[in-house]
């Protein structure tokens, strides 16, 4: 049987086992080692070393990547609940525009103090217009309100069934703000109707306007 001869390897580990023999790295054996020991201890140490710092970065990483995904979940919920505010907001700002709409439709209509006499004049040809019998056309004591001023009007005319309706829907159609109520009809002796209504003109207020606002009464224990 040959004996085999000893190999670079068997050199390597003979060597191995002389720099921890005693269980302690040996220095001195170290220098006298052969360069293959030492070229594979230099290769094991960088090798770990490089393990080491590489594990260090990715836990650097781990750390940089949970801190931004935390970052990330409250941007979104941030977002979510600035959508939800926006979404709730844009079916305000459509009323909020449908009011202005209606507001400044109402303020259209309303007429001026000076326009009045004008439209008390207005409604008194609808009526002659129709034939109607003008009975009763009186203006009562006009009311101001915290933005308008309203002039009530009491009215009483006779005619026809149809020339009655006419009449109304005439009103109505008048490009100031005009309302009628306390509407009732009547039978006459001739065959024709009465019919008995008060008509609400509404005006802008006017500068002299303010000091007939009534203030709100004073609470009791307070002073005037």
């Amino acid at each position: 049987m040959m004996n085999r001869l000893p190999s670079a390897e068997d050199a390597f580990f003979d060597e191995d086992k002389t720099l921890f023999s005693s269980g302690k790295f040996d220095l001195q054996a170290l220098s006298n080692a052969s360069s293959l020991v030492k070229s594979g201890l230099f290769f094991s140490v960088t090798a770990l070393t490089f393990i080491i710092l590489w594990m260090l970065w990715l836990s650097g990483s781990l750390q940089d990547l949970e801190r931004a995904a935390a970052e990330e979940h409250q941007l979104k919920e941030v977002v979510s609940v600035k959508l939800l505010k926006l979404a709730k907001l844009e079916p305000l700002a459509q009323q909020r525009q449908q009011a202005s709409t209606a507001i400044t439709s109402v303020e259209l209509a309303l007429s001026r103090q000076g326009e009045m006499a004008g439209l008390l004049k207005a409604i008194n040809r609808l009526g002659l217009a129709q034939g109607l019998q003008l009975e009763l056309f009186r203006p009562e004591k006009e009311l101001i309100h915290a933005h308008f001023a309203e002039l009530p009007i009491s009215l009483r005319v006779s005619g026809s069934y149809q020339r009655l309706g006419v009449f109304a829907a005439d009103i109505a159609s008048l490009p100031q703000l005009v309302t009628l109520d306390n509407l009732s009809l009547g039978p006459l002796k001739d065959g024709n109707l009465f019919m008995e209504a008060t008509v609400h003109a509404y005006r802008y207020l006017e500068a002299g306007d303010r000091p007939l606002l009534k203030k709100p009464s004073a609470e009791p224990g307070e002073s005037p």
